[in-house]
């Protein structure tokens, strides 16, 4: 129903156009300049009669224009562009009613090409350095009322599918009723030979006879099998959709070979093909070590002076007060049967002996202490963690009887190395930036 419809039943009279608000006092001019727009006289005759000389009364004139969403405000540019658009002149509507242009290009079976060759940017630009108005929005709107008139614009709604239909019913989709999933039914009634149920989502479905046993052979009594208000578990067999007739048939199997056979290959997820699962097994796997490695070191007790259960930060931190040369020996996170040697190469720079790389920290990153990968390995290990197991195998290939042995014959040779490179007249210390001007100094 327009609001004029339901000003009439009220006021017992009727409305010609917009300006009739005011003037009958229906709406005040404020309100009626807010809801404008929105007040809809449609029109009783064609758009092409409204001709009326300027010089009579005409409050009582039907306007074209009050049956759109234009503004009253912008009646006169509506006005103009109809005007450009027909190519007319002042002389040509001369005594005529002021939309009588809008009426014609409204009626016009050409109007949308007549429409399409208006320039309606320039014609923006001279209302804005005519009057400061910015304008282009409202012109390209003014543009398509003239054409359709208080047009819906929104795309009309498709009809939806069958499977749309049952989904908003039920909720149940074409991967939650597929043939082969196992569902759980509530029996609801029994007949000869049938058996109705229904399932968790509200839909209703059939067990035929022949589908409640293995046995092909005996004649089935329903009743012998299930019981009403039993729950069972059932395959879907077939799923029929005849929404001209609203029925939505679920067919069910409720033999145990059938059930027992299981859905798996129904429920399966297609794997994600972005997914990095091997860089998942790795960190599964770090984890998992890291988790390992928790427990290990509670449970390594050795009594030895190096011994620590630090973890490579801690032992940094313990190493940094200490001497270069100092070690500490601590539990490795790849299990009972490794171990790891943390030795200070100089301030703020140490080695860790047993994991998968060297910490070289920034603050004196010297270049001459390689990353090595150093496994220090207990074959046999004591399950118990308190001792070691008499045998030491670093890097896979260097044996030692026990860890005075390693400390000696290893991690102190390694320093000892380190010290006369430290003392050969070309080591200079500091960070590779400091020391570039001295690599081309013969």
């Amino acid at each position: 129903m327009f609001l004029n419809e339901v000003l009439i039943f009220f006021q017992g009279g009727n409305l010609s156009n917009r300006d009739q608000f005011v003037k009958a006092s229906l709406l005040t001019t404020k309100i009626f300049l807010n809801a404008a727009g929105f007040l809809r006289i449609p029109q009783e005759s064609s758009f092409s009669k409204p001709s009326k000389s300027r010089n009579t009364d005409d409050s009582d004139v039907q306007d074209p224009l009050d049956n759109t969403r234009m503004h009253p405000e912008d009646y006169d540019l509506a006005r103009k562009m109809a005007t450009d658009a027909l190519e007319l002149d002042e002389e040509d509507i001369h005594g005529e009613h002021p939309s009588h242009v809008v009426a014609l290009i409204m009626e016009d079976d050409d109007n949308v090409k007549k429409l399409d060759e208006l320039n309606l940017d320039e014609f923006a630009i001279s209302l804005m350095d005519s009057g400061g108005e910015r304008k282009r929005h409202t012109l390209n709107l003014i543009r398509s009322e003239l054409i359709r008139p208080f047009g819906d614009n929104r795309r009309s709604l498709p009809r939806p599918s069958d499977w749309e239909v049952v989904t908003t019913l039920s909720g149940e989709t074409e991967r939650t009723l597929r043939v082969g999933l196992i569902v759980s039914v509530l029996v609801l009634w029994l007949r000869q030979g049938i058996v109705g149920v229904r399932l968790d989502s509200g839909l209703e479905g059939v067990v035929q006879a022949p589908y409640l046993t293995d046995d092909k052979t005996a004649p089935v009594r329903v009743d012998n099998y299930v019981k009403k208000g039993q729950t069972i578990a059932a395959v879907i067999v077939a799923v029929g959709l005849k929404l001209a007739h609203d029925s939505i048939i679920v067919e069910l199997s409720a033999r145990p070979a059938d059930v027992q056979e299981g859905d798996s290959q129904f429920r399966r997820v297609k794997h994600d093909e972005c997914w990095n699962y091997s860089r998942r097994e790795r960190d599964k796997e770090l984890q998992e070590r890291k988790k390992r490695a928790e427990v290990d070191r509670s449970r390594r007790v050795i009594k030895h002076p190096n011994f620590h259960n630090f973890n490579s930060q801690e032992a940094e931190a313990y190493l940094d007060r200490q001497e270069r040369g100092d070690v500490v020996i601590r539990p490795s996170s790849k299990g009972m049967n490794h171990l790891a040697v943390t030795w200070k190469v100089d301030d703020k720079l140490f080695q860790h002996i047993g994991k998968s790389r060297c910490t070289l920290p920034l603050i004196h990153p010297y270049t001459f202490i390689s990353s090595l990968n150093i496994d220090v390995v207990e074959p046999n290990a004591d399950p118990t963690g308190q001792s070691i197991g008499g045998q030491l195998v670093v890097d896979g290939k260097y044996e030692f009887s026990d860890l005075d042995e390693l400390i000696v014959n290893h991690v102190q040779a390694l320093a000892r190395r380190v010290e006369e490179l430290m003392a050969f007249e070309k080591f200079k210390p500091g960070p590779e930036d400091e020391l570039r001007p001295y690599f081309f100094d013969p």
